[in-house]
Parts: structure tokens; sequence; C-alpha cells
């Protein structure tokens, strides 16, 4: 009967291992209110990989992380972003990195957005070197519906 609680055990034990040594949560990288991504402002876009889009939006460049690989996000004549409910209450169409935030794709489940972060010029035109795809006007990006 001893044995049944050690085995129990050591397989509680690996497991609880396992998932310690897996990929670390990516850290959460939110703006203030006002320096926020503006879907209505965006002028060109980058899918740089499956995890990040880069936004051109008026004199602004923003870099969009999401929590988990996100293939064609960029599919469909653009990118399209739902912004969190606590962002739509004070004015809709800002992205910022808060929860509930996403990319919204078309017959895909959406992708969680888990950064924003503000970029200069340079590092957005290295991005779009080395994109899987780009835009050079709005299309369809913006808010989601």
């Amino acid at each position: 009967m001893s044995a049944r609680y050690l085995t129990a055990a050591c397989l509680l034990l690996v497991s609880v291992a396992a998932s310690a040594a897996g990929d670390p949560p990516q850290d959460r990288h939110e703006l203030q209110f006002n320096d926020c991504m503006r879907t209505d402002r965006i002028s060109n876009y980058v899918v740089a990989d499956d995890r990040t889009v880069a936004v051109a939006n008026g004199p602004n460049f923003f870099k969009i992380s999401t929590d988990v690989a996100c293939p064609r996000m960029g599919l469909g004549g653009g990118v399209r972003f739902k912004s969190s409910p606590g962002n739509q209450a004070l004015g809709a169409g800002r992205i910022c990195g808060s929860i509930n935030e996403q990319i919204v794709r078309r017959d895909d489940p959406p992708c969680q957005i888990v950064s924003v972060e503000q970029i200069d010029k340079a590092t957005y035109q290295q991005l779009e070197k080395k994109a899987k795809h780009k835009s050079s006007g709005p299309g369809n990006s913006g808010a989601a519906h």
C-alpha cells in the first residue's frame, strides 16, 4: 500500500516539475491610455512573425506581441484589434496591452495581446525588413466589431 502512495507522490512531483520547466509567462507591458495605439490611425503594419505585429500609427510606431503563436493574423486584408472593455468605456479603438485585448482573425480563435510597446521608426523599419506580411495602407486594419 505504501508503494501506491510513493508512486502517486512521484507522479505528482514529475508533473509539477514538467510544468515549471515550460516556457515562462511573458511579462505584460501596458501603456498609459493617452499613449495607446489608436486603431483608427493605422497607416501601415507589418507582421514580423507569428507573435509580433508592428504598426505605423500617425507619427508613432508600436510593437504588439501576443501570448501564443497567432498564424494567419495578417491574412484577409488587414489586422483587426479588439480593445478591452475598460478601454472601450474610455474611448473605443485604443490598444494599450490591457488584459482581454485581442487580435481577431477570420475563422480562427482570437489571439490575446500581452504587450504593446512604443518603438522608434528605425525599429519599425528593421521589423519591416524581415516581415512575412505587410500592408502599405490601412486596409481592413483597425477595431473589430
